[in-house]
């Protein structure tokens, strides 16, 4: 019996002794597997962070080159004369900020289209080779990014025509083309909000607020 209990006991001792060693080399092993875990959640979470930033980036430069043309156009029905020189630093400042938002959607994988809208709506957004197609989500994004700067180009372009013919007289309200090249402008940028706030809402997790 004592050289059993003596066994036992060797078999206890080299069975913690085992333990030990095992917890040595497999916890500081669980211990790195938990860190990196940790460092990808991290990383995935900025990530989702400047995508989503990147996203507000493009609605709110959008919106400061719109309300930019829509103030001009409201001096212009109010006969006010506008000085062209203003207006050029203004929306030089405003396109700038929307058009380089637009190209920071790279990251996002949204392909911005180079080319203007033409005429009647047709968008002119060609999927880089092996990019997202028109069908996918980012494909709509993109079509409707392009399409938001065409419009905005060309209301730009008449808007500016409006003002280097100086105020109206007195009863004379804008030309129809100013009107028109503005309600495409703001149905565009409708289009193009309502996409960005669907991404941003799939990456939140559905959490996003609509502003």
């Amino acid at each position: 019996m004592s050289d059993n209990g003596a066994l036992y006991g060797l078999l206890g001792a080299l069975g913690g002794a085992g333990i030990a060693g095992l917890a040595t080399v497999f916890g500081p092993a669980l211990l790195h597997r938990r860190q990196a875990e940790q460092r990808t959640s991290e990383e995935r979470t900025l990530r989702r962070e400047a995508e989503i930033t990147r996203l507000l980036k493009m609605r709110t430069t959008g919106r400061a080159w719109v309300d930019a043309l829509e103030r001009t156009v409201q001096d212009l029905e109010a006969h006010r004369p506008v000085d062209i020189d203003r207006f050029d630093e203004n929306v030089d400042r405003v396109s700038a900020e929307a058009n380089e938002a637009g190209h920071a959607l790279a990251h996002s994988g949204l392909w911005l289209s180079s080319q203007d809208t033409p005429p009647h709506g047709v968008p002119l957004v060609q999927a880089p080779p092996g990019g997202p197609g028109p069908g996918s989500a980012n494909g709509s994004a993109s079509a409707a990014l392009s399409q938001l700067l065409g419009r905005l180009r060309e209301a730009t372009r008449t808007v500016r025509a409006e003002v280097l013919r100086g105020p109206a007289p007195q009863g004379v309200p804008v030309t129809r083309e100013v009107v028109e090249a503005l309600q495409r402008v703001r149905a565009a940028r409708a289009q193009l909000n309502a996409v960005l706030l669907e991404q941003i809402d799939h990456i939140s997790g559905g959490r996003a607020r609509h502003a």
